[in-house]
């Protein structure tokens, strides 16, 4: 339904001013102006600036004069005629000026000028979105727009059906939205943002069609929005009225010329709520203009030559909103404990920006084809040289975009990204970017912190330490937590991950002090010991730019010249099903002793060489590359994939007594 509105302040000589109008008080006038209508104007007309305000409006009305006020008046008001003034305001008096003026606009105010709203930027996607914290009933998405905007997330069973919305109060850059009330190992589509509202406009050379098509479009003045018609999905047309001016004016209709506005405007605003134009007039000609983005529509790549008809589409053509389609999706976690094929992707110290770590990510893709990645790992220094957020946008965000829109990333603080980081207090970009389950959300026990967290996906238990910037004492807090997660802790698989090897002989030297303030050392002596008693199957680290795996070890906390490969070795075999054979621990569940593998992944962005010859590997290779690990049931089968696609390593485990050993192959 249309609406038309009076163009002018036309308002009745019989407003009620009668002979006996007491005179005007400086005090009721100057609190007026100073509470009712100067704000009402600030509010109305936020383009009308203060800068335009004359002196007496500023401070008192003591140059509140029926001159000056009137003169005023015509010169923030153009489209304003003498003749439309009220008959007091024509022939005004001081006296009258202090309760006229404010009866005058209160009748204003009560909708006889009616203003439409401004077009407003919309908010452009430029970053994300990125899936975080996931548990078997919920989800968070993440994103970032260039200037503040509402959080809101549609999701569904299927791209074309996201019928159901999440939402986080305000209106921010950072967008952090959860999602709950899922149901367990479920798959569920998603978008986030919104849609744009564009103009589309044909012009000749005297006439214009201005459309919407998905939203409300709106007919006002220059300057004070004064609305001269309102539809919606509709097209209106604009032409010139010449007769009668001394320039021409210009008319608006619609295409059924259901109404037929005359204005005495040369000048008009068209807007949605995202995109406007402004026509004017030159040399009987309409002209439009904006400052939103132009697309030339029936194939023309640029503005047609002078004379031939416009045809284009006002809008952003930037990333305003994304998802609801097939790679856009995320799946919640399987129930807790419960066995299922789960593959995880483990990229170590990737924040290169370099073509290496491209490669290393296009050769997982081509190698995994359309297999699920079920969660991924990243193993610190994920954003050189120091964590800056321009350093993850690069290295991270558009990089792995795909991924991380449809599988949740697990990360872990590197001593290159502690350089914006502050552990102790959680801040710094590293905590502004991730949201990590510091109470516990994903299971595990709440450990307080982000730097530190567990979580369970199936029938495996996670934990993540942070090496670069938390205490590692053994009565510090990380490590008390440690022991009370562990102690907690009945999955069938138990797995770590953090930045710093307790053995490496890569780009970093495990045995050397001195080298990254001995934190290697202190996860052999500190924290392994405790790992090891509870069961754990599979350490996971970067730092040194290499690749490193050893045999199924256990209890070996000094330098690599004290071990004793007899006590050490759980298992001397190359862990391959093809080879001297795979690793065989006894117990399904944790277990104390039965030996781990320890991996450094550090290679997904680069290779630094070194050695190459600690004592415990079975191999070590300067290789680029990521890790795939594949668990089904009580087996692990793992895979370096390197940078061309080529599998370089392979080792397995299978847990659990002989015969139940066999029941669950590799998938």
């Amino acid at each position: 339904m249309k609406l038309l509105f009076c163009l002018g302040l036309v308002l009745a000589a019989n407003l009620g001013f009668g002979a006996e109008t007491p005179a005007a008080n400086t005090n009721d006038v100057r609190s007026w102006m100073t509470n009712t209508f100067r704000p009402w104007l600030i509010k109305s007309y936020p383009e009308i600036t203060s800068t335009f305000y004359p002196e007496w409006l500023h401070d008192h009305p003591v140059g509140l004069q029926p001159g000056p006020f009137t003169n005023w008046l015509s010169s923030v008001f153009p489209d304003l005629e003498t003749e439309n003034y009220p008959t007091w305001l024509q022939n005004p008096s001081l006296e009258r000026l202090g309760t006229n003026i404010p009866t005058w606009w209160g009748s204003v105010m009560k909708g006889k000028y009616t203003v439409s709203p401004a077009a407003r930027p919309i908010a452009t996607i430029i970053r994300g979105p990125y899936l975080q914290l996931g548990t078997t009933n919920s989800m968070v998405v993440r994103w970032r727009t260039d200037i503040p905007a509402s959080h809101t997330v549609y999701y569904g069973s299927a791209p074309n059906r996201l019928s159901k919305t999440a939402r986080s109060a305000g209106s921010l850059t950072e967008h952090v939205v959860q999602i709950t009330g899922l149901s367990p190992a479920t798959k569920y589509y998603y978008a986030i943002g919104s849609t744009d509202t564009p103009l589309l406009i044909h012009v000749t050379n005297d006439i214009a069609f201005i459309s919407s098509t998905n939203s409300k479009i709106f007919v006002n003045k220059p300057g004070t929005r004064e609305q001269i018609a309102v539809a919606n999905r509709d097209t209106f047309v604009f032409g010139l009225i010449k007769k009668g001016f001394a320039k021409p004016r210009f008319f608006v209709t619609d295409l059924d010329k259901s109404f037929m506005a005359n204005t005495t405007n040369s000048s008009l605003v068209v807007n949605t709520p995202n995109n406007a134009v402004l026509l004017s007039i030159s040399t009987n000609s309409i002209v439009v203009t904006t400052t939103n983005q132009v697309t030339w529509l029936d194939g023309a790549s640029q503005k047609p030559e002078k004379g031939k008809p416009l045809n284009f589409a006002v809008g952003t053509t930037n990333l305003i909103r994304t998802g609801g389609e097939s790679n856009t999706f995320f799946v919640t976690h399987p129930p807790i404990g419960k066995p299922q094929p789960v593959r995880v992707w483990v990229v170590g110290d990737p924040g290169t920006r370099k073509k290496a770590e491209r490669d290393v990510r296009d050769a997982y893709y081509r190698w995994n084809g359309d297999h699920p990645t079920d969660f991924w790992l990243m193993l610190g220094d994920n954003a050189y040289t120091a964590g800056r957020d321009i350093e993850y946008q690069g290295a991270i965000f558009d990089i792995f975009g795909a991924m991380l829109r449809k599988s949740v990333l697990w990360p872990c603080l590197g001593n290159h990204d502690a350089g914006t980081a502050i552990s102790p207090v959680q801040a710094g970009i590293y905590y502004d970017i991730f949201s990590l389950p510091a109470q516990a959300q994903a299971g595990g026990v709440m450990s307080g912190s982000e730097a530190y967290y567990s979580f369970d996906y199936a029938n495996i238990h996670v934990v993540c330490l942070d090496s670069a910037d938390s205490d590692w004492s053994k009565n510090g807090l990380m490590l008390h937590w440690l022991k009370t997660d562990l102690e907690a802790n009945k999955q069938d698989w138990l797995f770590a991950f953090c930045h710093h090897p307790p053995y490496t002989k890569g780009s970093h030297d495990s045995d050397n002090d001195r080298d990254s303030e001995a934190r290697m050392k202190q996860m052999r002596e500190n924290v392994l010991p405790i790992l090891e008693e509870h069961g754990l199957d599979l350490m996971l680290a970067g730092h040194s730019h290499a690749y490193e795996r050893s045999y199924l070890l256990d209890g070996h906390y000094k330098r690599s010249t004290n071990l004793i490969a007899s006590v050490h070795f759980k298992s001397q075999n190359d862990g391959r099903p093809d080879g001297t054979g795979i690793y065989r621990k006894p117990s399904r569940g944790p277990a104390p002793h039965e030996g781990a593998v320890y991996v450094v992944a550090g290679s997904s962005g680069q290779i630094s060489g070194g050695k190459l010859n600690h004592p415990v590997a079975f191999i070590s290779r300067n290789v680029l590359g990521s890790l795939v690990l594949d668990i089904n049931g009580n087996r692990l089968d793992a895979s370096f994939v390197d940078d061309k696609a080529v599998v370089r390593d392979t080792f397995t485990i299978i847990k659990g007594p002989q015969e139940e050993q066999k029941e669950t192959p590799k998938e």
